[in-house]
């Protein structure tokens, strides 16, 4: 890498940047299995608050930590009770999904705000203001006069869901207690519906709050990839059914930077309060039943005292997407306001000499396949490797193969990573996957068609987002390479450099990891790509490790571009 360190310096958009902070420590941590158990500990020890922001986060998640087993403590429900109860404030901030185009992600949102709210409800009155939880559709939404001319499609969508939903109701306790953004669109008898009834045209959300954060007392943060639920549970062993792998990443953030974090979750509790409130009065107007979020309280304060350097090595950014709400009447998203993590992915990329390390679930972004075109021919020496998800799950495992968003974004990253490996050649680049070193099973060979095996094995799901230039810089976020987390979502990752060799040895670890100890720290693309070969005509059970290359051919024949689908929206 290059003197100059990556780190931002101007804004991006409409806010400047957090600065670059010393004397932090960063602990990068692998898979589920480090994470969890890590982040149950931190809030074990909280003496004063606890904010968390997730875009899934399931109060049924099992606890890991053996501290929190110790103590009688089963679920995450328990741990939260439990910390509230000892004086300590819980906030949640928890992504909604748009309640008729995503109605499965919808009611998994309310559902765990249902589920918090009975943990409030079962404290003593004294401790449940303590306990406040968010669940916030992105400001950005699809314009008000794409609504009028989607209006009869979407009637007949909502009516049919609603239909679907009505059919279940002796089977699912609360199928609609957890939608209430469907309230408004149904004939109620007393507080139970019993038909569908007409209204206005939907309003759309096409963006999400697609961040995953923690962080406890202020002093310390977690920021990374993973979300907190069963699905994302897995550790480096992989040793799952394909539909339940979950390769990912995370890190624990101590200093200046934790500070960050808690003024960046306090700015978007308080601007998001009074949109929860405005949107839930909407979906109960007219309904028979009410829906209140209350005690909610603005965070008065983001400052946790003590902010001097602290003694550890590294140098930590923040970095961002958000967006505003467009004006448009055509809309058909938000506006850009703050691109901090894109400008990280360009900054990053271009200070690499010698290797370039991607994880990604998604790579379909041509402005970023152009950073790394550029940076191959300015420096002859650079080596490119990325290890990416062979195919999105939700066409692999969830049945969703026909739906043209997903088409779309195949044909993106298709095209983008086509582009890459042609300027490059594979003595200079390298796109490998994962897959689980076992033949796949009578249920895994179901997923066969639809992209869920490769080489005779099920695949590994990765969700990983990182990039590592050299062994000297590093960028670990809830970003995709994609339109959408460079412009859309809210997104929060870091920036990382550090002289001690910690980068290295926490690239060395993925790749031995991954490897099953075949690919040391100092290997090149070479060792990569003899070792993909090598298992993709091994016979599983003999493979060393997982890494096997990335069928671009299969994605490429599966992509279809659609001219009325967004980039931004895939």
């Amino acid at each position: 890498m290059s003197g100059e360190e990556p780190f931002l310096q101007g804004a991006t958009g409409g806010e400047p940047p957090f600065p670059p902070r010393s004397g932090c420590s960063v602990t990068p941590l692998i898979e589920a299995a480090e994470m969890y158990p890590r982040l149950e500990e931190a809030m074990l020890e909280a003496k004063e608050s606890v904010w968390l922001g997730f875009r899934v986060f399931n109060p049924d998640t099992r606890l890991r930590a053996d501290a929190a087993r110790s103590q009688g403590l089963k679920r995450w429900s328990d741990l939260i009770a439990a910390t509230v109860e000892r004086g300590v404030e819980v906030r949640l901030l928890l992504s909604d999904f748009e309640p008729v185009m995503a109605d499965r992600l919808h009611a998994g949102s309310w559902n765990s705000f249902r589920k918090i709210r009975e943990v409030r409800d079962a404290l003593p009155e004294a401790a449940q203001s303590r306990l406040q939880i968010l669940v916030i559709q992105h400001e950005g939404e699809i314009g008000w006069g794409w609504r009028q001319m989607l209006r009869l499609a979407l009637r007949w969508r909502l009516r049919r869901l609603i239909e679907k939903l009505l059919g279940r109701l002796g089977e699912e306790e609360h199928v609609f207690d957890v939608r209430p953004g469907l309230w408004r669109w149904l004939k109620w008898k007393g507080k139970r519906p019993h038909g569908w009834r007409p209204g206005p045209p939907p309003r759309l959300w096409p963006a999400t709050y697609h961040q995953k954060c923690a962080v406890v007392d202020g002093r310390t943060a977690f920021v990374g990839g993973l979300d907190l639920d069963e699905r994302r549970w897995d550790d480096s062993d992989h040793d799952r059914q394909a539909d339940d792998t979950w390769h990912d990443l995370s890190a624990r953030i101590e200093g200046r930077a934790a500070h960050d974090v808690a003024r960046h979750f306090a700015d978007l509790w308080n601007r998001e309060l009074p949109r929860f409130a405005a949107i839930v009065a909407e979906w109960t107007g007219g309904a028979e039943r009410t829906l209140n979020p209350d005690p909610l309280t603005e965070i008065a304060s983001a400052d946790f005292g003590d902010t001097r350097e602290g003694q550890g090595a590294a140098t930590v950014q923040l970095v961002r997407t958000r967006s505003r709400k467009s004006r448009a009447l055509f809309a058909t998203g938000p506006v850009a306001h703050i691109r901090e993590i894109r400008e990280a992915h360009r900054a990053l990329i271009g200070s690499a000499r010698r290797c370039l390390y991607i994880e990604a679930q998604f790579f379909r972004s041509k402005a970023a396949a152009d950073w790394v075109i550029e940076a191959l021919a300015a420096h002859p020496d650079l080596e490119v490797i990325v290890l990416i998800a062979n195919v999105p799950e939700e066409i692999a495992f969830l049945g969703e193969g026909r739906n043209p968003a997903h088409r779309h974004g195949e044909y993106l990253q298709a095209r983008a990573l086509g582009r890459i490996a042609r300027a490059g050649g594979p003595d200079r680049v390298g796109l490998f996957t994962l897959v689980r070193d076992r033949r796949a099973n009578g249920e895994e060979r179901d997923f066969e068609d639809s992209r869920g095996t490769a080489f005779g094995s099920g695949i590994i799901y990765i969700h990983a987002k990182l990039v590592v230039a050299d062994t000297d810089a590093c960028l670990l976020s809830s970003a995709n390479i994609n339109g959408r987390s460079f412009d859309w979502d809210t997104e929060l990752g870091f920036l990382w450099t550090e002289r001690a060799g910690s980068i290295g040895h926490f690239r060395g670890d993925l790749w031995n990891r991954v490897s099953d100890g075949a690919l040391g720290a100092d290997a090149r693309l070479a060792d990569w790509q003899q070792l993909a070969f090598a298992n993709s005509n091994g016979a599983p059970g003999e493979r060393k490790g997982f890494v096997v290359p990335y069928q671009l051919g299969r994605a490429r024949r599966f992509g279809s571009p659609y001219f009325w689908i967004p980039d931004s929206l895939v």
